[in-house]
């Protein structure tokens, strides 16, 4: 089931790039990220009974909890929307998904699990298909937009990998998996939206309409359910083969990004994409 628990988040994280290259225009990245976040942990504080006897944590245990939060899916979730606009979905999510590799560099340092060779070579395909996807790409937005975008995802990428082994030392001190999800939201909520305001302004009528779409896909599939989902699986089998579980995403998105979007997807995505997913697939072997 925790395995199964990590494939389902990832078969809902599939469908973020495709909604938000649809809407990719109206979209500025830290406060859509802040609505969204706002959007998801909506649907838990009413269906979900939340249990404040959980929220015991140290002072050092909400900094790793915030820092879980507003790193991870706040600022990595912020550079994964701006690499979506600069590139597109397809290679925007090739290149990010090197978080899971990044996830075993920090799990290694931060909280002693072990890397094998085996994952050093998947890290090694990994990256070799982030070049197949990137070289030869033929991208509208011009060279400065596809180096913003490749930057962009890759920063996302060592972003999700740190929280996500934050995660796993965070539930150390809030082990109650509903409540460390609302925390992070609210924490998410809270502190981007008015920053984002702030640093990008605010949305016209017209675009506000588009922010909303985008966010209840996201936010509710995302991170209403998906985070749910993630934060069970790193609680159960660790915060490595979690990541490992969620390489679906990166073929998945091929077909959403396709479906819903209406985006062309290259031959050289769709292989990198493979590549990427066999890099993961070494560490099952």
């Amino acid at each position: 089931m925790s395995l199964l628990a990590a494939v389902l988040a990832s078969l809902v994280w599939s469908l973020n790039p495709a909604v938000i290259s649809r809407y990719g225009r109206s979209l500025k990245p830290l406060t859509f990220t802040g609505l969204r976040a706002l959007i998801a942990v909506a649907p838990l504080l009413v269906l979900v009974p939340f249990r404040p006897v959980a929220l015991n944590a140290t002072p050092y245990g909400w900094l790793v909890i915030a820092l879980s939060a507003l790193l991870g899916p706040g600022l990595g979730d912020s550079l994964y929307t701006l690499s979506i606009k600069s590139v597109g979905g397809s290679l925007a999510v090739t290149v990010s998904y090197t978080y899971i590799f990044f996830t075993q560099l920090f799990s290694l340092t931060m909280a002693g699990e072990a890397v094998s060779l085996k994952t050093a070579l998947g890290g090694v395909l990994a990256f070799t298909g982030i070049a197949v996807a990137t070289i030869g790409s033929n991208n509208s937005r011009g060279q400065g937009k596809l180096a913003t975008g490749i930057l962009a995802g890759l920063g996302a990428g060592v972003l999700w990998g740190l929280a996500t082994t934050l995660v796993k030392i965070s539930l150390r001190f809030l082990p109650d998996v509903v409540s460390l999800t609302v925390v992070r939201l609210v924490l998410i909520a809270l502190f981007l939206t008015p920053v984002g305001y702030v640093l990008e302004g605010w949305y016209d009528r017209r675009s506000l309409r588009d922010v909303i779409k985008a966010g209840l896909v996201t936010g509710i599939l995302g991170w209403t359910i998906g985070m749910y989902l993630f934060i069970y699986s790193i609680n159960t089998v660790g915060a490595s083969l979690t990541a490992v579980a969620t390489a679906f995403t990166p073929v998945l998105s091929q077909f959403t990004t396709r479906l819903v979007s209406r985006e062309r997807v290259a031959l050289n995505h769709v292989l990198g994409s493979i590549a990427v997913s066999l890099g993961v697939a070494l560490n099952y072997v």
